[in-house]
């Protein structure tokens, strides 16, 4: 799969590269980051390269993944991709940098990816499901899910691998012809 830039009203999303690597390993230094995505710890000045470079370039090249960095001008402020893309359907994945969360800006990236991803080629990816999942209590997360219109479809028990061992999963899809408004979640009431 071919590289694609996506901009929005105040957010440029760019493939990331080798020259984010030194962000992207400050960033994963966060405990709400460690706790939630899953990523080496500690994670170092290698994983940030590896994962900037190679594993992203690797990702795009398969058509496995389309991962971008979010910048907010020029400052590095997150990480939002589509993974596991496979039969018209992908999972939508991202964590934002502790400076940047509660602004608004992580729904505006990931509106952007799922607008690319929903729409029909060329101009888009033409899938027909993008699901979303989190570890069960990233609240966070799921309130970004939901602002996106996801449909939440439950809990898996003991479905996903923890930093700790196996953990609760939440889960949730949004469906092309779905319309994206906000959805009432009980996990959030």
């Amino acid at each position: 799969m071919e590289k694609k830039n996506l901009t929005t009203a105040s957010l440029r999303l760019v493939p990331p590269s080798a020259t984010d690597a030194t962000a992207v390993t400050a960033a994963c230094q966060d405990p709400e980051i460690q706790r939630w995505v899953p990523i080496p710890v500690p994670y170092t000045e290698a994983d940030g390269i590896l994962y900037a470079s190679a594993q992203c370039d690797d990702s795009w090249a398969d058509g496995t993944a389309a991962i971008w960095t979010i910048r907010s001008g020029d400052v590095f402020a997150g990480i939002v991709g589509l993974y596991r893309i496979g039969h018209g359907a992908a999972d939508l994945g991202f964590w934002m940098v502790p400076d940047f969360r509660a602004k608004g800006l992580l729904t505006e990236a990931c509106t952007a990816v799922l607008d690319f991803a929903l729409a029909p080629a060329p101009a888009g990816m033409g899938l027909h499901r993008v699901g979303w999942n989190a570890l069960a209590g990233n609240r966070g997360s799921a309130r970004v899910a939901q602002k996106l219109g996801f449909r939440f479809e439950g809990t898996a028990r003991l479905a996903a691998v923890g930093r700790d061992g196996l953990e609760d999963d939440w889960g949730a899809g949004l469906l092309a012809p779905d319309d994206r408004t906000v959805q009432p979640w009980s996990i959030l009431a």
